[in-house]
């Protein structure tokens, strides 16, 4: 009796497993409105946006294209007295962490990020491509603008890609590195309590190790100063440069071949779907050979399971090519908006061209841009 209960217990849960995977194939998202900032559950029953708990969600976003750290950004939400998710006074860098990589705030929904493990303690865990996602676009409202989302994930992305520790506001940090050891450039106040004081940059590794790193230091007029430099050279060929951006931008939009397979894969999936839904139907209202069951079940959920794993592979490439575009996007409007050089050094403009800055020890500083332009100047 106790097999017998366990087995009838594995069908359930494999019914209700497989009632949820077809749910999310087909795009029905739901949300946990209790601890989720910024959304609640509306009359019709889908997501509606929450006006004051959204704006602190935009500001999350603000503050930290602007440069600062989740840490910092958790620090100001509860020195403003602003509650967490959870009602909490305290916020976590967690807690800001998860908001800025939640896709579900520019209107989108990654489905099925956990999943059971034992059908009979119902143990879950992360998804880590055991089990199929499904992506959503446009499932419900967004509070943040699609290519801002994009750009928050690009400048994670980067600052982790580093390694190294960032915490500054300037909007220079995390953005000069040391030609000579790789690390970060940082700000330092010289003379702090008297009328000389002068704020510098320096490598963060300079009296670190053995070796004293010997890239030279550079004052924040001087950043500015060869920053509107390296605009003036960028500008000399600003149309050809803005010709060659749209046809680089046209390629990365270009999603006809990964669109073509995403819709055979799609189709695929939606036959395998209807052969294990008969197949689950049949089970249930006649006596199948349970063997033979088993069987068919494990077949087509592999063969299921790799459809949609190919399907999440197609899509992260597909994102990953609207990134890219984006960024372009947003290198060519900025670009496009300087009809004349630059005169006065303006922070928008420095984010939406700068890709990053090296510092070498002969006193070249190259200015890489988001096109992938490289401009050299000289202290």
């Amino acid at each position: 009796m106790s097999s017998l209960a366990q087995e009838e217990s594995r069908s359930i849960s494999e019914n209700v497993t497989w009632g949820q995977r077809k749910r999310f194939a087909d795009g029905k998202v739901s949300m946990p409105y209790g601890q989720f900032l910024g959304y609640r559950k509306g009359a019709d029953g889908l997501p509606e946006i929450v006006p004051e708990e959204a704006e602190t969600v935009r500001t999350i976003y603000r503050l930290f294209i602007q440069g600062k750290t989740a840490n910092a950004i958790a620090a100001t939400l509860t020195k403003q007295g602003i509650p967490t998710p959870g009602g909490k006074e305290k916020w976590q860098s967690t807690t800001v962490e998860s908001i800025l990589t939640n896709e579900r705030y520019k209107g989108d929904a990654v489905l099925q990020k956990k999943f059971t493990v034992d059908f009979l303690t119902k143990k879950q865990k992360i998804n880590e491509g055991e089990v199929p996602q499904f992506y959503v676009k446009n499932s419900h409202p967004a509070i943040v603008r699609p290519d801002e989302w994009n750009r928050v994930q690009d400048e994670m992305t980067r600052r982790k890609a580093t390694g190294r520790h960032h915490n500054s506001l300037s909007p220079f940090s995390a953005k000069i590195i040391c030609g000579n050891c790789g690390e970060y450039y940082g700000s330092k106040v010289w003379h702090s309590t008297s009328k000389y004081r002068r704020t510098i940059w320096q490598c963060n590794a300079k009296f670190k190790g053995a070796g004293k790193c010997r890239t030279p230091h550079l004052y924040e007029y001087d950043i500015k100063a060869l920053f509107l430099n390296a605009v003036s050279e960028l500008m000399i060929d600003r149309e050809a440069l803005i010709e060659d951006g749209r046809t680089l931008r046209m390629a990365f939009t270009d999603f006809s071949d990964i669109d073509k397979e995403i819709g055979e894969i799609t189709s695929e999936i939606d036959v395998l779907s209807g052969l294990v839904q008969k197949l689950v139907d049949e089970n249930s209202t006649t006596t199948l050979d349970q063997t033979y069951y088993r069987n068919r079940y494990d077949i087509y959920i592999e063969r299921y399971d790799k459809a949609t794993k190919q399907l999440e592979a197609l899509r992260e490439q597909r994102q990953i090519k609207e990134l890219k575009g984006d960024i372009l996007s947003g290198f060519l409007f900025e670009l496009g908006e300087l009809y004349e050089l630059p005169m006065v050094f303006k922070e928008s403009t420095w984010d939406a061209l700068i890709d990053h800055v090296t510092v070498h020890t002969d006193c070249r500083v190259v200015f890489t841009f988001k096109n992938g332009t490289e401009v050299t100047e000289t202290l």
